[in-house]
C-alpha cells in the first residue's frame, strides 16, 4: 500500500458479487463493477482461496454453439448450417427412403425376405465416452473438462452414425442388385 493511501476494507456485498461472477465475468470486467484494481481483486480471490473457497478468476469463453436443428451444444456446424450428427440423420433418413422404394419394387417372396432379416440389420454402437471426473476440479477447469466431453459426444454419436449410414447404404446396394 502506498504511503497516505486509504485502506478499503472488502464489505460482504462486494465479496458475494465476487464469489458469483468469479470465472463467469473477465476479470477487467468484474474490476469495474468492484470498483477496484485488478491487483485488489487478484489479491481478495487468493485469499478466499487460501481460506478454503473454491474461486477462480479465469473466464471460461465456450467454443460450442447451438445447432439450430436439434438444440444441442456442438463444435462444428457444415456447410448446411447444422451440425454432423444432424447430417449424417438427414442422410440415413434419405437413405431409408430410397430403401422402402426398392423394396416396394421387389416380388413378393424377396421382399418378404428382406423383412424378415431387416431387424438383424443393425450395425453396433461403440461405447459412449465416460464422462470426465470433475471432483476436486475448480470451476474453470470444471467447464474446459464438460465441454470436452461434449465434442467427444458429439464426435462418438457422428461415428456412430456414419457407420449406420454406411450399412444402410450397402443395404440399399444389395437390393438395387436384386433388381436388376
Amino acid at each position: 500500500m502506498r504511503k497516505g493511501a486509504r485502506r478499503r476494507d472488502w464489505t460482504t456485498a462486494e465479496l458475494r458479487l465476487l464469489r458469483e461472477n468469479a470465472g463467469r465475468v473477465p476479470r477487467r470486467e468484474l474490476s469495474r463493477m468492484l470498483k477496484r484494481g485488478a491487483a485488489a481483486v487478484r489479491q481478495q480471490a487468493y485469499r478466499m482461496r487460501r481460506d478454503g473457497e473454491d474461486i477462480d478468476l479465469r473466464c471460461f469463453e465456450p467454443r460450442l454453439s447451438t445447432c439450430p436443428s436439434c438444440g444441442a451444444l456442438r463444435s462444428r456446424m457444415g456447410s448446411e448450417g447444422i451440425c454432423e450428427p444432424c447430417r449424417r440423420r438427414r442422410q440415413l433418413a434419405k437413405v431409408h427412403h430410397r430403401i422402402s422404394d426398392l423394396l416396394a419394387q421387389l416380388p413378393p417372396g424377396e421382399r418378404a425376405v428382406y423383412g424378415e432379416t431387416e431387424a438383424e440389420t443393425e450395425s453396433a454402437w461403440e461405447p459412449m465416452p465416460p464422462p470426465p471426473p470433475t471432483a476436486g476440479l475448480t470451476s474453470y477447469e470444471r467447464a474446459r473438462a464438460e465441454e470436452a466431453r461434449e465434442i467427444a459426444l458429439e464426435d462418438w454419436l457422428a461415428r456412430n452414425l456414419r457407420r449406420q449410414v454406411k450399412a444402410a447404404q450397402k443395404r440399399k446396394e444389395r437390393i438395387q442388385k436384386k433388381l436388376k
